[in-house]
């Protein structure tokens, strides 16, 4: 059974986003990677932020080494899925139709980007 979802705030998505980008990755690494420099300050702030992330279950660290590896242990599609389910679940009853509905009235979709799709659509059971 999935997990019930912990919020994500943006800049805890934006760490999320480098640690899928580049795979396992030391805090300073991080830091560099989201504001083209490294300050005590704000390797204290990603830090903390990665601890949290490791609370609510979304990273794992790996303190084998001197500097503690940091991993995504949820993947992004999975990530967004929740986030979904947890927009159709506050404004449309849980259901994803209507969610899914509305994003793609919104979307101006390429010809391919509507045949994967419908490809999508007709491969559910």
């Amino acid at each position: 059974m999935p997990r019930k979802a912990a919020e994500v705030t943006e800049t805890e998505l934006r760490i999320l986003d480098v640690l899928w980008e580049q795979g396992p990755t030391i805090v300073r690494d991080i830091v560099e990677e989201l504001y083209e420099e490294h300050t005590p300050a704000l390797h204290a702030t990603v830090k903390s932020l990665l601890e949290r992330l490791d609370e609510k279950g979304y990273v794992t660290r790996d303190g084998s080494r001197h500097a503690h590896t940091f991993s995504a242990l949820v993947k992004r599609e999975e990530l967004v899925g929740q986030q979904l389910q947890q927009l159709a679940d506050s404004h449309f009853d849980g259901a994803l139709s209507p969610v899914l509905l509305t994003l793609v009235d919104r979307a101006k979709l390429t010809r391919k980007q509507r045949d994967a799709i419908r490809k999508i659509i007709e491969g559910i059971k």
